[in-house]
């Protein structure tokens, strides 16, 4: 039979309460990963929806001063879009 000492039994209980603690660390980290990539994700929707409605009222457009003032709106967009996209890749690596 195999009787375990006081003092190992305390070992164990340590070992086993770091390792919770590790584990619940872990969980924690990667729900705060998981909320930032969700945010991102939205963002991304976002912003590309708004890239794409620009890019198609510039299709749209007849005048020169309309399409000069909607390709600023689409720059200014896809800027956004790739900001947030570039916020995506580096959250998630």
């Amino acid at each position: 039979m195999c009787f375990a000492t006081e003092e190992e039994e305390e070992e164990y209980d340590e070992s086993m309460a770091s390792q919770k603690n590790e584990v619940q660390n872990v969980i924690k980290s990667l729900a705060a990963r998981l909320e930032d990539l969700q945010t991102c994700s939205e963002l991304i929707a976002r912003h590309g929806a708004a890239l794409q409605r620009s890019l198609s009222e510039l299709e749209a457009l007849d005048t020169a001063q309309d399409v000069s003032t909607r390709l600023k709106s689409v720059s200014e967009r896809a800027t956004l879009f790739r900001i947030t996209s570039n916020a995506m890749i580096h959250v998630s690596s």
